[in-house]
């Protein structure tokens, strides 16, 4: 449901439907699947060299002032180097490569905190963006719950054993 909600892209359906509308609109021009093999800002524009040139041949040509980097993320919490490590001493469950975090975004067992992508399973989909980012640590609404504040700040909320 997560990766539905966020349509398999890193920025959200909303903020994609706009930019199309200024691409209709003649505002911008979307140049999908350029891999962009170097960047330099020259004078007042960019000059983009795009690797795959046979599709974007003449993206150096264009006056650019403005680039937007949609890269996506495979996000994996088995192959995360650090978490890696942490998994192999506190054993999590993981399903489809989020971790299985407690209310407070805690690793099983450990005071490890989680926020980002790899809190999905309990922020929702948008725990990759600031709104996300937010949710994860506000003590305030109480829709969240209680979040990794209260659990840093109220010795109540510590790991017990």
């Amino acid at each position: 449901m997560i990766q539905q909600s966020r349509n398999g892209g890193s920025m959200t359906p909303s903020v994609l439907a706009q930019l199309r509308r200024f691409e209709r609109d003649g505002k911008m021009i979307f140049y999908e699947q350029c891999g962009v093999s170097q960047a330099e800002w020259s004078d007042q524009s960019w000059q983009i060299h795009c690797n795959n040139s046979a599709i974007h041949e003449c993206i150096h040509h264009q006056q650019i002032d403005r680039i937007w980097v949609a890269t996506g993320s495979q996000l994996n919490a088995r192959n995360h180097p650090l978490l890696k490590d942490v998994s192999e001493v506190y054993p999590m469950e993981v399903v489809n490569g989020l971790p299985v975090v407690d209310e407070h975004l805690r690793w099983q067992g450990y005071e490890l905190f989680i926020m980002g992508g790899l809190a999905a399973l309990r922020v929702g989909p948008a725990a990759r963006n600031l709104s996300g980012a937010r949710a994860a640590s506000d003590c305030r609404r109480q829709v969240f719950n209680q979040r990794i504040v209260p659990a840093l700040t109220k010795s109540s909320l510590a790991l017990k054993g």
